[in-house]
Parts: C-alpha cells; sequence; structure tokens
C-alpha cells in the first residue's frame, strides 16, 4: 500500500516453474509495492500456486489447469483490509473471480487468460459471472485482443478475432465496465506485448473497472516489457484506505551472516564504546545511545544498498520503455539490439537479487533438507492463510479500518492491564496473617541475593533462543549472540547501576504487545485473543538471568501440586496422581466431584503489590525483592494488529506473558491461594495413599477434587473470593466444568453455583478424563487418530522424500501420539496401534506396498534403519521411567506414596513380579504388563532377576505352588538379591544372623529355597533394564530407555550383510557391518545425498530381474547394456555403460584431493573406509560427498537406455561446492565428532574444469 490508495498489477509472466523465475516475479512485485496482483500463465498444475505464498502474501487465489499450461492467480498483501466472501473459478485455467471486502467496501477481483484462437464464448461466460455479482469490479488480465485495433496496435491489419471484441465490449457494456487506461491516456499509444516474428507492438493486457470506480484512481500506467514478453500494467486506486500506517524497524539478521557487515559494525561498537564510556554519570544513558547508534549504522548500511539497486532498476525501466515507444514507431535492429541490451542488464539485476537468496534457501536445504526443523514445519502448515485481523467487535458493531481495530485493541489491553482493586496493607497482612507460609532457608535466599555478574549475563544469552521476536529497540538475541564480547561488561554494569537507581532504562520498560488469535474462537472479540509481551531483549536477558536463580530453589516453597514451569517437576506426575484417586474413589458412598476452574486472564490480571506481598512472606530476600519491584516500576506497553503500532499506555498489573521470569511470578502469587485451600477443612478432597488431595495445578490450569459439593463449594468459592480481593484474580464460575468421581453424583449438586455439568469427559491438560479409567485411552486416541489420518492425507500431497516422511511422523505426529501415551498409564488397546501403523505406511509408501519394513525403518541409524518413532516402545519407555521413581523410592511424589499403599504389604517394584492377580487397579495393571513385556522382550524372565520377588513367584516354588514364609518377609527377605551377598548365597548361620530370624523351623526352608533359587535364578552383571533403574535421578528420562531399548531390540540387518558380501565377492566381519551402517549418512552434510546413501545399502531401487520375478515385465536383461542380468550390483556398478563414470568421479576426487582413491565397490556403496585408512576424516567427509553425487547421477537416469555423463556429476559437484564453501564460513562446525568442512572447497570449480576438459 502507498500512501492513501492500494496498488494493483496485472501481468502475464510465461510461466514460473523455475525457482528463479518465481524469485524474480515477486522480488518485482515486491519492488513495485504491490497490492493485489493479477498473474496470467503461471503454468502450474494443482495446488502449485501455493509456491507464490511468499512473505508477503496474504491470499492466493488460483485456477490451474491439469497439464503445465494457462494457469491464473491473484496474490493479495497481507497488510491489506481484505475479507473474501466468495470465489468462483473454472478448471481450465483461464478464469478467478474472488468477491471481497476492501476495507469494507465490496468488490470483485477477476482474473482472466482470454484464449489466444478466437473464442467469444469465454467472454459471454464471463459476462454471466460478472453479472451475477452486486459489487464494484476489477477486471484484470490479458484479453489476447485490443480494445481498439486503429490506436491499440502499432500495424494496423485485418481485424483479427472481431466476435471476440463485440463480445469484450458488450460485457464492458453490461456491467459497467471502462477500459481504465485508455481513459487516463486517452491519447497516447503505449503497448504491453510485442510481437517479434511480427515486428509489431499491440495493447492487449488492460485493467477494465466499474465506472463508479474512476473517481477513485489515483494513476494506471504500462510498465516496461522486461522480464517477461508482455509488460505488466499498474493501477493506483483510492479504495478509502487508512492514510496512517506506522511500522517498525528489526534487524534482519541475514546481515549477520555477512561477514563484511559483521566486521564493519563490530568496529563501530568498539569505537563507540572507547569513545562514550564514562561521558555520562549514567552507564544506562551510554547504553541507550549505543544501540541508537547501532539502529542507525544498520539502516545506513541496509539503505544504502538497497537504494543503489532501486534507482538502477528505475533507470534501466525508464530507457527501456522510452526505446520500446520509438521502436513501436519505426523499427531498427540497432534499437532493439539496445533495447535487448538493457533488458538483460535488468534480468542481471534481478537474477542477482533472487540467485543469492535461492542460493542461501538452497544452502539451507542443503544442510537441513526435509530434516525436522522449521524448514519442514513450514511446509506443513495451511499456506493459504493470513494472519491479519479482518475485523472486531466495538460495542454492538465491527470495525474493519486498520486504524479502529488498533484503537479497540488498544484500550482493551489498557483496561486489562490497569488495577481494578487496591488492597491496603492492612487487607493484605490480615490474609498472609490466616496462612501457614513455607519459607526460604537463609542459604536458599543467599542464592538470590547479589549483583549481576557478567558470567550470568553471558549464561542467560546463551541459553535464550534464536528466531524470537525482537521487542520495540528491533535488537533480536542474535545480535546479543553476535557481539556479546563487546557488550556483556557494559550490560552488566547498567543492570548493576539499575538496580542501585531502583529505575531502568527507559527503553527496558517498553513492550510491545503481539496478538495471536485463539483456536476455534469468535476471532472478533478482542477477549479471544492471546497477548504476547515482545520485550526488547536486553529487559529479557535480566529477566532470564532472576529466573536461573529463582528455578534453582522455587520447589521448596511450591508445593508439589503445581507442576507447572517447576524444576524437575512433570505434567504427568499429576496426571498419574488423578487417576489414581479416580480409582479409589470411584464407588466411595460420598459425593467426590473433579473441578475445571476457569481462571480469567490469570497472567494478565496479578496485582503487584501482592506479588511484593507474597515474595516477603514467602522469605525472598531485599535484593530479590527490589530487582522484582524495579522490573515493575514502570513498565509501558502498545499493541501491534495489522502492522500498526499504538499509542504507548501505562501498566500497573499483571505479568508479562513472553518474559522468563513470568510464569514462575505467576506460581509464587498463586500458591497462597493454593496454601489456603488445603488448609481449609471445610473444603474436604479425595483420600488416597493415607492423604487428603484436593489440587492438581499447571500454572493457572486448576482441577480440584472436591467432597460433598453441595457444602463444600460455598467454602471453595468464599476462599477464592478472599484471596480476588488482594491478588486481582478471579474466577468464572459460569464456564468453570464440574465432572463425577464417585457413584453417586448428580448434576444439581454443582450446577446451582454456576458450574457446567460434563458426565463425562472433562479435560485436563488436554487430556479428557473419565470415573472409568479403561476407556480413557479410546476417549482420548480415537479423536487424535482420525486427525492424523487427516493430517496424513493433506500432507500424502507434498512432494516429500522417505526421509521427510519419516521427519514429518517424528515432528507432527508422533508427539501428538507420543503426549496422550505418556501422560495415560493404562494400556492402550493393540487396536489402536494397529491403526496407526496402517496409517502410517499407506503414508510412507504412498498407499503402495512397503518397500521396507516398519520394524526397520523404526531402527535406529546406527542399526541400519531410519528412527521412525516406535509408539509402542515409547509407551513402554514412558512407563519405565516411572517404574525407576518407585526404585529411588522417591517418596516426594504423591503417585509413589499412593501405589506404595496400593501394593503393601510388599513394594510396588517386588509387586509387579509377583503372581497375585488381586489388583484391578488398571495403572498397577499396566505396569506389571509393562515390566513382563519388557523383559520378554529383552528375552529374560521377570520372574527370574535379582530383583524379583522372593514370594508369590511362580518362578519360584516350593510344591509346584509360590511361597510366602510371613516372618522372612517382615524380617527383610524381600527380594532375590536379599539372598546374596557379594554375589555369593548366604550360608544358613549368616541368614539367620543378618535377618534376626528366631525359631527351629528356619533351616529346612533355607534348603528349600537355596535349592529352587541356585537352581533358576543366577546373578549377572546385569541387564539394559537394571542399568537403566540405576542411573541418577536426572537420567532416569523415557527417551534414554527408548533410545537404548530401541538399539538393543534392533536387528544388524544380517541378511542384507549376507547379500552384498555375495555381490561384492568378499567377507564384511560383523563389527565392519556395524561400522558401515552407523557411519551411512554420517559424512555427508546434505539430506539427499544421505538419503541416497541409505537407500543403496537398503537396495531400495527396483531392477530388471526384481520387475521381472514380480511379472510385471517379460526379460531380466539391463536397461542399458542389454546384454546382461539386470541386478542390482548390475545396474549401479558393474555395467560397462556405468563404469566409466564411477572412474572418472574417482579420477578427479584422486587428483584434486591427492590421494588414491580405489575402484570400490566397498567403499563407493557402502561408505567403508577399510581402504583408505589412513585419510582423515575431513577427506573421507569429501570422497563420501563424490561418490554419493555419482551414486545420484546413475540413480537419476535409473532406467534410462544411455549412459550417465560426466557434465552432470560435474554441475551437482560445482552447485555441492559453493554450498559447503557458504556453510563452511557460516558454521566452521563440526557434525558427530566430524569435521564437515573442507578448506579448499573454494578451489573446487577451477580444478574440475580442468579436469573435466582433460577427461572430455
Amino acid at each position: 500500500m502507498v500512501g492513501n490508495h492500494i496498488i494493483c498489477m496485472s501481468w502475464n509472466i510465461k510461466g514460473c516453474g523455475s525457482p528463479i523465475k518465481r524469485g524474480k516475479v515477486m522480488t518485482y512485485l515486491k519492488h513495485h509495492k504491490v497490492d493485489i496482483a493479477f498473474i496470467q500463465e503461471t503454468h502450474f498444475k494443482g495446488e502449485e500456486a501455493l509456491k507464490l505464498k511468499y512473505g508477503w502474501v496474504g491470499h492466493v487465489f488460483h485456477s490451474s489447469f491439469s497439464s503445465k499450461r494457462n494457469g491464473v492467480v491473484i496474490l493479495v498483501n497481507k497488510n491489506l483490509n481484505f475479507i473474501p466472501t466468495g470465489e468462483v473459478k473454472d478448471d481450465e485455467g483461464r478464469m478467478v473471480c474472488v468477491q471481497a471486502t476492501i476495507n469494507g467496501i465490496a468488490v470483485v477481483l477477476c482474473n482472466i487468460y482470454a484464449p489466444n484462437i478466437g473464442d467469444p464464448n469465454f467472454f459471454y461466460e464471463l459476462n454471466k459471472t460478472l453479472g451475477d455479482m452486486d459489487a464494484q469490479i476489477i477486471l484484470a488480465g490479458d484479453f489476447n485482443q485490443v480494445w481498439d485495433p486503429f490506436i491499440d496496435k502499432s500495424k494496423f491489419r485485418e481485424q483479427t478475432y472481431p466476435k471476440d471484441r463485440t463480445a469484450i465490449h458488450m460485457m464492458s457494456e453490461d456491467n459497467g465496465l471502462v477500459d481504465i487506461w485508455r481513459l487516463v491516456n486517452p491519447r497516447e499509444k503505449e503497448y504491453t506485448f510485442y510481437s517479434h516474428c511480427h515486428k509489431s507492438h499491440s495493447r492487449i493486457d488492460m485493467f477494465l473497472i466499474s465506472r463508479t470506480m474512476t473517481k477513485h484512481v489515483t494513476h494506471c500506467k504500462i510498465n516496461a516489457i522486461a522480464l517477461s514478453d508482455h509488460a505488466a500494467v499498474k493501477l493506483g486506486i483510492d479504495i478509502n484506505c487508512d492514510k496512517e500506517r506506522k511500522g517498525r524497524w528489526r534487524l534482519n539478521t541475514s546481515l549477520l551472516s555477512h561477514e563484511a557487515f559483521v566486521a564493519s559494525l563490530k568496529e563501530d561498537l568498539k569505537s563507540f564504546f572507547e569513545i562514550n564510556t564514562g561521558s555520562t554519570d549514567r552507564r544506562s544513558t551510554e547504553w541507550e545511545a549505543s544501540k541508537a547508534y547501532v539502529r542507525g549504522k544498520i539502516i545506513a548500511y541496509a539503505s544504502k544498498r538497497k537504494r543503489e539497486d532501486r534507482d538502477r532498476i528505475q533507470e534501466l525501466d525508464n530507457k527501456i520503455k522510452n526505446y520500446e515507444k520509438e521502436l513501436s514507431q519505426r523499427f531498427s535492429n540497432q534499437l532493439y539490439q539496445d533495447i535487448c541490451k538493457l533488458k538483460f542488464e535488468l534480468q542481471e539485476i534481478y537474477n542477482k537479487k533472487v540467485e543469492y537468496a535461492l542460493f542461501r534457501l538452497g544452502t539451507t536445504f542443503y544442510e537441513e533438507g526435509e530434516k525436522t526443523g522449521k524448514l519442514l514445519a513450514r511446509q506443513l502448515k495451511q499456506k493459504n492463510t493470513c494472519n491479519l485481523i479482518t475485523g472486531i467487535k466495538k460495542g454492538n458493531t465491527i470495525v474493519t479500518s486498520t486504524k479502529e481495530i488498533n484503537d479497540v485493541l488498544q484500550k482493551f489491553y489498557k483496561d486489562l492491564y490497569t488495577a481494578d482493586i487496591n488492597p491496603k496493607k492492612e487487607e493484605l497482612l490480615s490474609f498472609f496473617s490466616k496462612l501457614k507460609m513455607p519459607k526460604l532457608s537463609p542459604e536458599e535466599m543467599n542464592k538470590l541475593e547479589g549483583p549481576i555478574t557478567e558470567l550470568e549475563v553471558r549464561k542467560a544469552v546463551s541459553v535464550m533462543r534464536n528466531g524470537k521476536s525482537a521487542g520495540l529497540d528491533g535488537l533480536p538475541v542474535e545480535y546479543y549472540k553476535q557481539y556479546i564480547d563487546l557488550l556483556a561488561s557494559t550490560l552488566t554494569e547498567v543492570y548493576n547501576e539499575a538496580y542501585a537507581s531502583g529505575s531502568l532504562p527507559s527503553s527496558f520498560n517498553d513492550a510491545l504487545i503481539s496478538v495471536i488469535p485463539k483456536k476455534d474462537r469468535d476471532a472478533t472479540e478482542p477477549s479471544n485473543y492471546r497477548p504476547i509481551s515482545l520485550i526488547n531483549v536486553d529487559c529479557k536477558i535480566l529477566s532470564k538471568i532472576l529466573a536461573l536463580r529463582l528455578e534453582k530453589v522455587l520447589s521448596n516453597i511450591i508445593n508439589p501440586d503445581q507442576v507447572g514451569f517447576m524444576m524437575n517437576r512433570s505434567s504427568t506426575d499429576n496426571m498419574r496422581r488423578l487417576l489414581h484417586l479416580i480409582w479409589l474413589n470411584r464407588e466411595k458412598t460420598d459425593p467426590i466431584v473433579a473441578l475445571s476452574l476457569d481462571a480469567e486472564k490469570a497472567f494478565d490480571r496479578v496485582h503487584w503489590e501482592f506479588l511484593f506481598t507474597t515474595l516477603l512472606n514467602f522469605g525472598f530476600g531485599p535484593c530479590f525483592i527490589k530487582w522484582v519491584q524495579t522490573l515493575y516500576k514502570t513498565p509501558k506497553a502498545c499493541v501491534i494488529t495489522n502492522g500498526k503500532v499504538s499509542p504507548s499506555f501505562d501498566l500497573t498489573r499483571g505479568t508479562r506473558q513472553g518474559c522468563p521470569l513470568s510464569p514462575l511470578l505467576f506460581n509464587i502469587t498463586l500458591e497462597p491461594l493454593a496454601i489456603a485451600i488445603r488448609a481449609n477443612t471445610n473444603i474436604p478432597g479425595a483420600q488416597g495413599g493415607n492423604k487428603e488431595h484436593k489440587l492438581f495445578l499447571y500454572a493457572d490450569d486448576i482441577l480440584a477434587l472436591v467432597k460433598d459439593p453441595d457444602k463444600s463449594l460455598p467454602h471453595l468459592m468464599e476462599t477464592v473470593q478472599s484471596y480476588s480481593k488482594v491478588s486481582g484474580y478471579k474466577i468464572n464460575w459460569k464456564k468453570s466444568e464440574a465432572t463425577p468421581i464417585s457413584g453417586i453424583c448428580n448434576a444439581s449438586m454443582v450446577t446451582k453455583f454456576g458450574f457446567s455439568w460434563i458426565p463425562r469427559g472433562i479435560k485436563y491438560l488436554g487430556i479428557k478424563i473419565s470415573r472409568e479409567l479403561e476407556e480413557i485411552p479410546m476417549l482420548n486416541l480415537a479423536p487424535l487418530l482420525q486427525n492424523i489420518r487427516n493430517n496424513l492425507d493433506k500432507w500424502g500431497k507434498i512432494q516429500l522424500t522417505l526421509w521427510g516422511k519419516v521427519n514429518i511422523i517424528k515432528m507432527a505426529v508422533s508427539s501428538q501420539l507420543n503426549y496422550v501415551l505418556m501422560m495415560l498409564p493404562i494400556t492402550v488397546p493393540q487396536l489402536i496401534f494397529n491403526q496407526y501403523d496402517m496409517m502410517v505406511k499407506r503414508f510412507l509408501w504412498n498407499g503402495k506396498r512397503p518397500r521396507i519394513k516398519l520394524n526397520k525403518l523404526c531402527a535406529s541409524r546406527d542399526k541400519g534403519g531410519l528412527g521412525l518413532p516406535d509408539p509402542r516402545l515409547y509407551q513402554i519407555s514412558f512407563e519405565m521411567a516411572k517404574l525407576a521413581k518407585h526404585w529411588n523410592n522417591n517418596t516426594q511424589l504423591d503417585w509413589v506414596t499412593i501405589e506404595k499403599t496400593l501394593s503393601w504389604p510388599y513394594s510396588p517394584i517386588e509387586h509387579l513380579s509377583q503372581c497375585l492377580n488381586t489388583t484391578t487397579n488398571p495403572i498397577m495393571k499396566h505396569s506389571r504388563e509393562v515390566w513382563a513385556k519388557i523383559h520378554k522382550m529383552h528375552k529374560l524372565s521377570h520372574c527370574r532377576q535379582p530383583y524379583s520377588s522372593l514370594w508369590y513367584n511362580s518362578a519360584i516354588c516350593v510344591g509346584k505352588s509360590p511361597i510366602y514364609w510371613k516372618k522372612w518377609h517382615l524380617n527383610g527377605l524381600c527380594t532375590v538379591t536379599d539372598l546374596f551377598e557379594q554375589g555369593v548365597f548366604l550360608s544358613y548361620n549368616n541368614l539367620v544372623q543378618k535377618y534376626n530370624l528366631k525359631g527351629k523351623d528356619h533351616f529346612w526352608k533355607y534348603l528349600q529355597i537355596r535349592n529352587c533359587v541356585s537352581t533358576i535364578i543366577k546373578l549377572t552383571d546385569g541387564n539394559h533394564i537394571l542399568d537403566f533403574l540405576k542411573l541418577p535421578h536426572p537420567q532416569q528420562k523415557a527417551s534414554i530407555f527408548y533410545r537404548t531399548a530401541n538399539h538393543v531390540f534392533s536387528n544388524d540387518c544380517i541378511n542384507l550383510k549376507t547379500i552384498w558380501e555375495k555381490d561384492i565377492g568378499t567377507v564384511i566381519g560383523d563389527e565392519e557391518w556395524k561400522i558401515i551402517l552407523s557411519n551411512t549418512g554420517k559424512f555427508v552434510r546434505e539430506a539427499r545425498g544421505q538419503l541416497t546413501q541409505y537407500k543403496i545399502i537398503h537396495r531400495f531401487y527396483l531392477t530388471p530381474l526384481r520387475l521381472n520375478r514380480m511379472g510385471l515385465t517379460n526379460n531380466n536383461v539391463c536397461w542399458k547394456c542389454q546384454k546382461d542380468r539386470g541386478t542390482f550390483i548390475h545396474c549401479i556398478w558393474e555395467c560397462p555403460l556405468i563404469q566409466p563414470l564411477w572412474l572418472q568421479t574417482l579420477n578427479i576426487l584422486s587428483k584434486w584431493l591427492g590421494i588414491t582413491i580405489p575402484l570400490s565397490p566397498r567403499l563407493c556403496l557402502l561408505g567403508d573406509r577399510e581402504q583408505l585408512p589412513n585419510i582423515t576424516n575431513v577427506e573421507f567427509a569429501v570422497i563420501m560427498v563424490g561418490v554419493s553425487v555419482t551414486a545420484r547421477v546413475i540413480l537419476k537416469n535409473w532406467k534410462a537406455p544411455k549412459t550417465p555423463e560426466l557434465k552432470e556429476w560435474v554441475n551437482i559437484m560445482t552447485k555441492t561446492a559453493s554450498y559447503e564453501s557458504l556453510l563452511n564460513k557460516l558454521h566452521n562446525k563440526t557434525k558427530a565428532g566430524v569435521t564437515v568442512g573442507f578448506p579448499v572447497w573454494e578451489d573446487f570449480w577451477s580444478y574440475v574444469t580442468l579436469s573435466f576438459r582433460v577427461t572430455q
């Protein structure tokens, strides 16, 4: 949008299939600040038009043909207040018509590419379509016909297809349309298309708009014919646009990869601090000045680069237009050649812009490709979406202008962050005097005190994540990481000075509120947006330092009920405790309900005086409290919507969402409410593990278990009300929900208090819960599987390799499924896993027969797999991580205590190996099933281990019956290992003495159990299960168990090794084979090259022999030589038409590296470096890149009868060398201990050019 009008552009681009052409087109449109682009002849098929969904594009409307011709697209800038209401398009890629409102005005945008063979019916049908639409029309496109042949052609000839022209005129008359360019330029002769064969110009690209819109047109002009054989037509039109448009500056982080820029700014920063340090009384003034100085330098650098290109483009554009005008009046070869030269220069400017961007993107794809990460995640998102706020409620009306939307949301957040209570000191003292608050110890308090150190500044910066939005100063964390050596010392002094003065630098107080719409909510309601405070990074670093200090001691004052944002606490602990309590109380006679409390804007309503008082009552020291008070002294905020930033306003309450310290401070302010509820005897909870349980907290997500709701709910509401009066906290009781836990509950018990009654499926932490635990897995997994199925069907249309699809499963599918499996310690029906397997296989293999078995893909990379997540093993791993808590006797967790009570008189670990079937608890049953299953997978018996129970153990029998000797058990003999000492079975005397066994009947029992145990159980050094259980507490994670178990259970593809041994005629040792598998892809940085190596090792490709055996072909002869049998080793290595390429490429690599590389399939196909034992990892990595490219060239021509050409290898290797060279400069990093860069990649082009000439 420019000034007070929008820019429309119509342009026939003559195809944009290549990334270079697309990049040039989109750069051209961005250069001309286009708001609505009408593009013809895109030559896209199907949904390929969404490739034009670049950064500035908010909406894409398209019509594509079945083949790569025709194609029309309308692109709408994301900053335009545009609301689509309808769309009509044909199926031939010639017309797309969009009904919409722009700033509240109804319009029809229509883009056409008319037939060039004379077809008046096209315009007759278009006339009908437009006639059905009641709005102002903007019709643009390539009409393949002039409006007036006398003035719109440089050479008048007999009229071509006059019926088409008549149809256009009739359509214009019927719909009140005018040729706006001709109206604005009544006597001008300019043209949009040049026919080289006819040496003639014509104006066939037009805008036809409603007559009522002509008064709003500001300009209409024809650009030069430059990047296409058509000129772009540009229209400026005023559609009630917002006059004021305020943006904000942000550092383009790509500049930090420009060596010259980084070095220049480094010197500028050094000079600034050398000159200005000590020039003022306050370091904060110097700091604020340094940010303004840096911003000015960055803007100047970037503006200079843009201005030089822009001026040259404008100069060339004007010259081309003037020369074209002369050429239309008289043809001249010299003039035509001059025009071609100018067009070439203009093309080169756009080429350089686009090629560098694509080169950087290509480098990213080269390194990351289809690996899990942001690059792949972007491909999975819905491309044709826009986050523009198109309307917002203001009272009873909906406003749509950018300014009004911004004003409404600014007022909403100003009101939200303005305190509506002012508790007196006496009220706060009275509230806290009734509570028994835990206190920090002096040692814990001291950990939070003291000045900020430079080491803390550096650590905070290092742990902050890249790619996050900057605050109002526009400087992201990447800037601080780049220049931390120059900034850390000054920033430390600024922080400590701010503490001493009690006030932060002015920019630290500023926040930018960016709003994100809540899913499935009415987007016109201001309350249905989630505010994220974008704080300046220097302030965020300070908050991070304080958060790192605080999280170390917070668990000592915050009850284990609260698991949100707490170190070493997990939401799974609360869920397991909740499910146990549901099971224990499901048949109680007293009514018990679970209440899900809906807190209104909990983080945003925190009253600061209450926060400071809470800190004081928890025993925080004066230093830490002063830091928090300083952070919250005079904060301000402004709201950004649709690119517009509002005036700033003062904040007087709330914690900033997006600040590292906020969630921890919120937990502190909520804990007094939790303490009050726990201490209130009039609010009884549910019993379990000899303890009363009331609350389950995850930050502001609160679930309460309440007995006798008729009596207890008034007390609960009173307690909350008392807390709300002093804290600002507010519960929306009407949105709060209740569900029955015990059997005799009814709705009336809670609905009279305003609660919604949910008899089944209330959600806690995203999990639907029910009184019947066994139905919970299906309640959650059935809809999840349907959602996964829909997503996989949608993502299956994206062109991805097997590797990319596996990574989609890892990143976007497995995480959803694993969350449910992690949260639910209940056995999942096998039907669920089977359905999931079928969906995954269909997705990976496009519905065809799988080439590689699922269990092989699930194996770790070093076992010949791709690391596809195995949900069955993950569920086992989640449970094993929990059972490890029992092994460590972690009594701090309430669910551990509950399970101890349920398994009494045995420990939960003993209970796992007993044959007692008395428990019906689904969680305990699941634990037993997992324990037995994991031992079976290890080919072990869970009853015959050192940690197995002695009692009721089916493997330890006397007279064919399991035993239980009460006195022995009560005296401490519990597990098999208790009978041994240092691996030796205890003698009778030692046993009696050690366990204080009194009486005379123990000797016979001793003989019986010694005979039984010594014959069936042998103490070993351990196994994977025992090794995991003995790990230190922080390492007992499900991910660690999964990784180790997956490695243990995966086979080593022995059958595959045998086939390769036969093909290459040599024996491969077992250890050598393991190294080959583990090194697959390790020495190649490019994802595509890694996948190529993997596919070759697994013989993924179909050969003539294989196809013949499958009955799909009549012969098994090699496609190329047409002589020998087409086995895999022949087609990829032995064929006389393939061998020359291997010889030539290895020869070039040998001479370049100065190493004799043998012509060996073991090296080139399997990546075995046995024949090159003395080369470095760097040299071997280069060889692997070279041979993987050779393999790619062969595989690209797999079925083609022709011989693969060395030229193709040279082209790919040259591009690879440029990518490697850039990545070395950008990263200079290592991968898995292997340096993946190579310092002479830059020399490859000159060397290979010479070698290629010699070879040729």
